[in-house]
């Protein structure tokens, strides 16, 4: 039986499709990756030969200690940049953080939802941000391993 669609109709049936298969995927990846707890790596091996799974949070921005937190997690957006951190030499004994600008990956976190990046073995800088006029941008540097899983939190530099 032939079908007689709108031009353009099969190929945005056919692209819903794939979008819809790709977000089941990483949804079923992201729920089998949210039991994960460990201090650096583990040996749990996410799909792919050539990737690591990088899992945490945004630690909460908290510069006057004798606040308290309702979580020690924060809502905001996490960048992965390519990358490491280089300090440079700007004069007379003074140096100055160089964060690499490859934007690989970007996530919304919250207290509740962790951030989870699927990288190509590699190094890569987290840089947090957490919205709402913030000037306060923590990164942490890591290193993807294929196969392993790495559980580290954005950490807290708003002192």
């Amino acid at each position: 039986m032939l079908r007689c669609y709108p031009q353009g109709t099969v190929a945005l049936k056919r692209r819903s499709t794939v979008i819809g298969l790709f977000a089941l995927a990483v949804l079923g990846l992201g729920l089998s990756a949210a039991g994960q707890n460990s201090g650096a790596a583990t040996g749990q091996h996410p799909p792919g030969g050539q990737y690591g799974l990088i899992t945490g949070y945004l630690d909460a921005c908290s510069g006057l200690p004798p606040i308290p937190l309702e979580s020690p997690f924060a809502f905001g957006r996490v960048t992965v940049l390519a990358g490491q951190i280089r300090w440079i030499a700007v004069g007379s004994g003074h140096w100055q953080e160089s964060i690499p600008t490859t934007i690989v990956a970007r996530t919304v976190v919250t207290p509740d939802l962790p951030l989870h990046f699927f990288l190509r073995a590699g190094r890569y800088v987290l840089r947090g941000n957490y919205g709402h006029g913030s000037n306060v941008f923590p990164t942490v540097s890591v290193a993807v391993e294929p196969g392993l899983t790495v559980h580290l939190n954005i950490p807290n530099q708003c002192r």
